[in-house]
């Protein structure tokens, strides 16, 4: 009889105690990403919004993701004449699928890769040329170059994220986005999530 009791106090135990453990499966992310972009002088933060959803065990990770990036960079003048500076903003969304390598509730080692969509607004100096006559010099031409276009492609993560509390974590990541005309952007970042 003291064994059914014992038996019995074990399977509420465990029972009680399996209850108190939440299965939050949705998760919201803000984070910064040290990014580059098409230019070597164009390194900027980009800002960014995640929303994702973990299933199978908390294997797989599905996430979408906003970001917005601005960098201003100023430009050497050409015969003292200033050509402005130069003003390059993407506007970013990702589509990430995401497996994680590590079975462990709090820490989580994350290989992804997904589809990338970013907006792409530039106005940059290409050049600038002295505008001669017989008398001498006439003027300055500046040569300015405006991009509005969306790129489009492909990209591959890797992330790691640790659980400090049951809904709260914080990450580092590395992430490598192929955007056709616009080249490769690399990115650097780290972000806290909340689960729910």
């Amino acid at each position: 009889m003291t064994r059914c009791y014992f038996l019995l106090v074990g399977l509420l135990m465990t029972a009680s105690l399996q209850a108190q453990v939440l299965q939050n499966r949705n998760s919201i992310r803000l984070g910064v990403d040290l990014t580059s972009l098409d230019a070597p002088d164009a390194v900027g933060l980009r800002y960014v919004g995640r929303l994702a959803h973990q299933f199978r065990n908390d294997r797989f990770l599905v996430a979408a993701e906003g970001g917005y990036i601005t960098k201003t960079t100023l430009n050497q003048p050409f015969n003292e004449v200033d050509p402005g500076p130069n003003h390059r903003e993407r506007f970013t969304a990702d589509a990430t699928v995401f497996f994680d390598f590590l079975p462990h509730p709090r820490h989580a080692l994350r290989l992804g890769a997904g589809l990338s969509a970013w907006y792409r607004r530039d106005d940059t100096y290409r050049g600038a040329a002295a505008l001669l006559a017989p008398t001498g010099l006439q003027g300055i031409a500046i040569d300015r170059e405006e991009r509005h276009e969306l790129n489009t492609g492909g990209h591959v993560a890797v992330e790691y994220e640790w659980l400090f509390d049951p809904r709260w974590g914080v990450d580092v990541r590395l992430r490598l986005a192929n955007l056709n005309q616009a080249g490769i952007s690399s990115m650097l970042g780290t972000g806290i999530s909340y689960r729910f």
